[in-house]
């Protein structure tokens, strides 16, 4: 058995596995269509040169005031989606031309939500806050509604004060595409130069920047600022008082962020020996060296992983989303597709899965779906594995039901290890806790003192 040893063999006898071989033909078609560039974000086309330096070094870390405004706005997003998620899609994937965004909120238009100190007059918004015009224009594009809307929630320490809501409608969506188009080909360009000299400089230049602040950006702030193209095709912003009233009621009352919270991810349920020495015994943060760095330059080719993401996510806009929880824990979020609880995973194997199999040869596949279900409340979950070995797109996937009479099983999981993972913590100790499989243990930076047995075959993840 290549994954997690299980707390009892329960879980097992509620699973069933079948082929999806439907949604396994759509899927190889789209495959096929899949762009064979690398995708750009929303967020890259905002700010070209920290998107630059994302991709060819290790992570900065974030200065703890800013990690603190980082985790508040998670959990005022989490809270809206948990008290609005029923009535709209949530974080709606949408890829389109080599290009890809991830909408807050998908209702009857996009909506880009954002957490502020401060709400900014609607008549100033271009100007204090382009970058979230244009984000919000560029989400417009790529689902072809001219307008969308801007859902700012002034932040207090634990509750929203107040809800400013504005819409806002753009001339234009081609001329917003080609400069979307045009800003992700200047990114590809600096990736493939190894060189962001000729990208425009960081609209918050000396302002918070984190890789000018670890003095690896070598920006002058003489560089030409990005082009004002989106902003042009901006109308007027214009205030909904019915959105804002409906907001703020459903935001009303505390909003607390996630505290105690053991399980971060679905991971540190399945491996807790790793999670605790991940918690615990942090590895150091990377040293930073005060020069600009002279990278390789990026590969531009998606790999098998990311390919398959474009294939998931090139359908209509929202079917690949976040599904609403319905507990705390984890709090890493569960994309769904079209509605069920979608795990994507890539493998070396040289075969496919047969149904019956899957239990025996990678248990951790239908258990990690299952703790997905368990979370979201539904009994159908979604596998999608990609054969890194096969030699054609028709063999290269694979897609499997798997359902589950019962979920009660999993959430009983999670609320065990849970309870040991937080009793690791506290003690200071991970005796207790089940060994990570085999197959982790080479690449894991704890082996040497974690006490997991030595590598092992290497076959499926």
């Amino acid at each position: 058995m290549s994954g997690p040893v299980p707390l009892s063999d329960a879980w097992e006898r509620v699973v069933t596995v079948r082929e999806a071989g439907e949604l396994e033909q759509e899927l190889v078609v789209r495959l096929g269509r899949a762009s064979r560039v690398r995708s750009v974000g929303v967020t890259d086309l905002l700010s070209l040169r920290p998107a630059y330096y994302r991709a060819i070094l290790p992570p900065v870390p974030i200065p703890p005031e800013r990690q603190a405004r980082l985790d508040q706005g998670r959990a005022f997003h989490r809270a809206l989606g948990a008290r609005i998620g029923r009535d709209a899609i949530l974080e709606a994937r949408v890829r389109r031309e080599g290009l890809v965004g991830r909408i807050d909120v998908l209702s009857e238009l996009p909506v880009e939500v954002k957490t502020a100190t401060l709400l900014t007059d609607p008549e100033q918004l271009a100007s204090r806050r382009p970058d979230h015009v244009e984000q919000l224009g560029m989400y417009c594009a790529l689902v072809g509604r001219l307008t969308g809307r801007l859902l700012t929630l002034l932040a207090e320490e634990t509750s929203v004060a107040d809800v400013q809501a504005v819409d806002l409608t753009f001339r234009s969506l081609d001329r917003i595409l080609a400069e979307m188009h045009r800003r992700a080909d200047a990114l590809r360009e600096a990736w493939t130069e190894a060189s962001p000299a000729r990208l425009p400089r960081c609209p918050w230049y000396d302002r918070g920047c984190e890789f000018g602040a670890a003095r690896l950006c070598d920006c002058t702030g003489e560089e030409p600022p990005t082009p004002p193209e989106i902003l042009e095709q901006a109308g007027p912003a214009v205030p909904n008082a019915e959105v804002r009233s409906r907001i703020r009621s459903a935001l009303s009352g505390p909003i607390l962020p996630a505290s105690g919270i053991t399980l971060e991810r679905f991971r540190d349920a399945l491996y807790p020996r790793r999670a605790f020495f991940e918690r615990a015994r942090p590895e150091p943060p990377p040293i930073i060296v005060p020069t600009p760095p002279v990278p390789p330059p990026v590969s531009l080719t998606p790999d098998l992983y990311a390919r398959l993401t474009d294939a998931l996510e090139s359908g209509a806009a929202g079917e690949v989303a976040r599904l609403v929880p319905r507990a705390e824990e984890p709090e890493e979020e569960v994309a769904g597709f079209r509605g069920r609880p979608l795990l994507l995973r890539t493998s070396r194997a040289w075969s496919r899965f047969r149904p019956e199999e899957l239990l025996t040869r990678s248990p951790q596949y239908a258990l990690e779906l299952g703790l997905r279900c368990a979370v979201t409340g539904t009994d159908t979950g979604l596998l999608v594995v990609g054969f890194e070995r096969a030699e054609t797109d028709r063999e290269r996937i694979q897609v499997l039901e798997v359902r589950f009479r019962s979920l009660t099983p999993f959430s009983r999981w999670l609320r065990e290890r849970s309870r040991s993972l937080g009793t690791a913590l506290r003690d200071d100790t991970p005796e207790g806790l089940t060994p990570c499989p085999e197959w982790m243990v080479s690449d894991c930076p704890y082996r040497s003192e974690c006490g997991c047995p030595g590598p092992g075959p290497r076959v499926t993840r």
